[in-house]
């Protein structure tokens, strides 16, 4: 009788673990309890093959590996129709794949350390080398004239594709592995087995075998009688403190070299090989989208952790209509924890921990029940900003992203909405909005701070026609002395003087021979309320009567 194992959940950087070795053996064969989790020792035959498969499954469609494979089938419709569909864009996709993709990747060193283990009689470099552009047209000449020539070197050019993609094909357990170890697992851990640089063994599945399955089997033969060490994480006797954290990115450190890390200088960091092995998962409990990675430690139990993360994952990685961009896991982390229609059970129990991976490093939010409820509320607001953004010199700022951000960290969303609203009015070019996103991003703001009780006597019904009086204020006043005015209020606005800002609406009602809307006396309640009701009108003064060709539809990266 092989020995079952147990593993408890603990810190979110082991819970990712736990998610992540959940992926990659199935649910279906282990058995969970609360907050443990039991499986046999016989499941770990074969873990190796099982890890990467994960990783392949799970992120094939954005593997350079994919990209080679994928082209066949362009190959095969043309082959089917005898070459009559293929005309100058085949050409110049053709052209871009022989460059970009075969010749580019064919040659990169993780590939070529791969070939050997797929088939050392073959030479993929060579085949790369001998891959040449077809059909350049010289000048004057047409695509039509040179047609006849040009498909038969076509047809040349794709039995060497053949034999490429062919070889691709049959080495995906290496290339494919080779893609998500420096795409994916990469982000998780480092240094050790096949990520260490000096590394021996040319095969990664063996090399993930020795240092992480192995070590767990020959530890559950060991006598642990009289171990004098314990692991900190699940607290199992180990009989030496070898196995450390110091592969963990920004998590764990060298012992060995760094032991200011520990207290009075004396190492009492170590885990057992079982710990080490559920470590080595947590690239697959995140999820990641160019290098941006998220987990959500709901570890109310194993279950919910591990349903709440795959929401997230296929919300990203099978559900994303659009492309992948790098708001993808906020979006996804919003949809996931706000679609309750399947959901039994409402996010109200508890703060829920988000561990986001940006830039390197972890940063960590609490999603209060609070913002639950205002991106609940804020559902419908959110989804018309997804694809609105500003640049900024080089920085891309998607509104998505910033305002989950904010709300994360507790922020209201003034200074955002001064800028986006400033950048519009004085007409500066890189941005990708209209005013009507400057108003969602004013609606989400009100339910945060109704939310936090900072301003509780403005209602939506209110706002809409806050707008409408702007808007009608906009045809009536001269055109020529809008962006005095406009500049001149949203400078009142941002210092928050009230005063100014009265002083310029009466002068220029009075100017217009117009009653003020009584709603300006809300004004004076708090800085919330006059914020946003000068905000509201600002929308309405600058908003939908012109026609904004770049209506936020163009999808910052």
């Amino acid at each position: 009788m092989m020995r079952e194992i147990e593993c408890r959940t603990g810190d979110w950087l082991f819970n990712a673990g736990l998610v992540g070795f959940l992926n990659i053996v199935g649910k279906e064969n282990v058995r969970i309890e609360g907050q443990s989790l039991f499986f046999n020792a016989a499941l770990l035959d074969g873990f190796e093959e099982s890890y990467f498969a994960y990783f392949i499954k799970a992120y094939e469609k954005t593997l350079s590996w994919y990209k080679i494979i994928s082209y066949k089938e362009e190959m095969e419709r043309h082959r089917e129709a005898d070459f009559s569909d293929f005309d100058e864009l085949s050409l110049d996709r053709l052209n871009d794949y022989i460059a970009n993709v075969a010749k580019y990747y064919l040659k990169s060193s993780s590939y070529v350390s791969a070939y050997p283990l797929i088939d050392a009689t073959k030479d993929p470099v060579e085949w790369g080398k001998n891959l040449a552009k077809v059909g350049q047209l010289k000048k004057k000449e047409t695509f039509e004239e040179k047609r006849t020539e040009i498909i038969q070197n076509v047809k040349q050019v794709y039995v060497q594709l053949d034999e490429i993609i062919d070889f691709c094909q049959k080495g995906k357990k290496y290339l494919a592995a080779k893609n998500v170890i420096y795409t994916v697992i990469k982000n998780g851990w480092n240094g050790i087995s096949f990520l260490n640089p000096q590394t021996k063994e040319k095969d990664c599945y063996i090399d993930y075998r020795t240092n992480f399955v192995d070590p767990v089997l020959e530890h559950l033969e060991t006598d642990l009688e009289k171990a004098k060490f314990n692991c900190t994480t699940c607290n199992e006797p180990i009989k030496n403190m070898k196995l450390d954290l110091s592969f963990m990115n920004e998590t764990g450190f060298d012992t060995a070299r760094k032991t200011s890390h520990v207290w009075d200088f004396n190492n009492d960091i170590a885990v057992c090989p079982m710990c080490k092995l559920i470590y080595s998962c947590v690239p697959a409990g995140f999820t990641y989208v160019y290098g941006n990675g998220i987990f959500i430690n709901d570890s109310i139990n194993i279950d919910t952790l591990h349903a709440v993360n795959k929401k997230v994952h296929n919300e990203i990685l099978h559900h994303s209509t659009d492309n992948l961009t790098s708001t993808s896991p906020y979006r996804a982390l919003i949809e996931a924890i706000t679609n309750q229609t399947e959901d039994k059970r409402h996010y109200e129990l508890a703060d829920i921990q988000v561990v986001r991976y940006e830039n390197e490093t972890y940063r960590f939010n609490i999603l209060s029940k609070r913002a639950l409820k205002i991106f609940r509320e804020s559902k419908e607001a959110l989804k018309t900003i997804q694809k609105c953004g500003l640049k900024e010199g080089n920085l891309n700022i998607n509104f998505y992203q910033e305002t989950v951000r904010r709300l994360m960290n507790n922020e209201n969303l003034f200074t955002f909405i001064h800028k986006t609203m400033y950048l519009k009015v004085t007409n500066v070019s890189n941005t990708y909005y209209h005013m009507g996103h400057v108003g969602a991003l004013l609606s989400i703001n009100t339910n945060f701070l109704k939310e936090i009780e900072a301003m509780t006597d403005i209602s939506k019904g209110q706002i809409w026609h806050i707008n409408k009086c702007g808007t009608e204020f906009k045809k009536a006043y001269p055109e020529n002395k809008l962006s005095g005015f406009n500049y001149k209020i949203l400078n009142a606005l941002k210092t928050n003087n009230r005063d100014a800002f009265m002083d310029i609406i009466l002068n220029s009602y009075s100017y217009l021979g117009k009653a003020i809307p009584d709603f300006f006396l809300k004004a004076f309640t708090n800085d919330e309320t006059f914020k946003t009701v000068g905000y509201a009108f600002m929308v309405g003064v600058n908003g939908p009567l012109e026609n904004n060709e770049n209506g936020g539809n163009k999808d910052e990266e």
